[in-house]
């Protein structure tokens, strides 16, 4: 059970690094446009205040890299507005170099299908991430179907089923602030959605046949 317990703190650890990589790129690395650096290629690179590297190409790829030129993130980017979000086929690595999580966003939400691994780059899980058009013309991305969970040896150890549950929630957008003009992030109310477990969870054992079978209440 303990690769079990590792898969659900991973997959845990994905969801909270979701929840900080919503802001735009440009807010998180882009604040400084005097220390970057043109590359000759048309890109350009430039170190964070925290010991971090970026680089974007000219047509938008992005990479952060660690202090010791670890690929820690990388993927496609929509430079819309100077917003610099996630946008298309995203990647995360370990400083190891092993991938830890690939997936896509669409305007810096993760969506569709995504992959996680171990930090021996085997598979530790896989869902999908839908796409829902609120009542009040919002939309909200939600984990919602089938994760499986797997074993250090890459066999199914659990099957898991999700529904999107509807509540209040915040989400931050940016407005302009008159007294300086400039924008500013504001948290409005919004329906959003989250994961709630639903209907019958499977586990199986090493040899594929199953071990329990626990049924989620409503």
């Amino acid at each position: 059970m303990k690769q079990l317990y590792l898969t659900t703190a991973l997959s845990l650890a994905f969801f909270g690094a979701q929840a900080q990589k919503t802001e735009p790129l440009y807010e998180a690395y882009f604040s400084s446009p005097e220390n970057m650096v043109q590359d000759e290629d048309g890109g350009y690179h430039f170190a964070t205040a925290d010991g971090f590297r970026v680089s974007m190409s000219d047509d938008g790829y992005y990479k952060l890299m660690d202090n010791d030129g670890n690929v820690l993130e990388e993927g496609d980017t929509d430079e819309g507005d100077n917003n610099f979000v996630r946008h298309g086929k995203w990647t995360e690595y370990y400083p190891s170099g092993k991938r830890k999580a690939t997936g896509s966003y669409y305007q810096n939400q993760p969506y569709g299908h995504w992959q996680l691994f171990d930090t021996e780059g085997n598979p530790a899980a896989e869902f999908d991430i839908l796409v829902i058009n609120a009542d009040d013309g919002s939309v909200a991305y939600c984990k919602a179907g089938t994760e499986l969970v797997y074993d250090r040896s890459g066999k199914l150890r659990e099957e898991r089923f999700f529904r999107a549950e509807p509540y209040m929630g915040e989400e931050r957008i940016q407005v302009d602030d008159p007294e300086t003009d400039k924008k500013v992030w504001k948290k409005v109310p919004v329906k959003s959605y989250r994961p709630k477990p639903f209907g019958t969870w499977i586990t199986y054992n090493p040899d594929g046949t199953v071990e329990k079978r626990e049924d989620k209440k409503e």
